[in-house]
């Protein structure tokens, strides 16, 4: 079944980062675009620093839930190296379950940030608020998926690391 999954994120993964790739592009376009305009023809247009702002927010978004997966957010590495593989696993999985609490509210109070901005209009793009705060229930939906992943295979280590001690024995 873990098999399964990881074949699917995998494949999500993948389409992630073809988003990251072209979303990336699109932004130095913009703001190449945005600079020339500014600087050499003395215009400007509020379109191209709004896009590539909300290109920006949604590439940070993505590349969250690509991290989540790798376990590479924020830790303190040396205190965590210290523990021993069962109980580095064992933390590994409340972190994680923690971070899920944590993602569920945020998730709760994105949806009704993207109802509650959806009647209103870009300055520059002319486009409902909800798409650029989609970004958040988005983002957070990949890292709850890509938690459950984590989760699944730190078990899966500590079940190993217990057939091990049971056969060293």
């Amino acid at each position: 079944m873990i098999r399964t999954y990881s074949k699917f994120l995998d494949k999500l993964e993948t389409v992630e980062k073809i988003f990251l790739g072209i979303t990336v592009a699109v932004m130095i376009i913009v703001m190449v675009y945005q600079v020339v305009l500014r600087y050499c023809f003395s215009a400007a247009n509020s379109w191209s620093e709004e896009l590539a702002r909300y290109l920006f927010i949604y590439d940070v978004m993505i590349a969250a839930a690509i991290a989540t997966r790798r376990n590479s957010h924020l830790q303190i590495d040396l205190l965590i190296n210290l523990l021993k593989p069962k109980v580095k696993s064992i933390f590994t999985i409340i972190a994680t379950l923690v971070g899920i609490v944590f993602l569920m509210f945020l998730l709760n109070y994105s949806l009704t940030l993207c109802q509650t901005a959806a009647n209103n209009i870009s300055a520059g793009l002319k486009i409902s608020m909800s798409i650029p705060y989609a970004c958040m229930p988005i983002g957070i939906i990949l890292m709850i998926l890509t938690s459950f992943e984590v989760i699944f295979q730190n078990l899966l280590q500590i079940q190993e690391l217990g057939k091990r001690e049971v056969n060293d024995q």
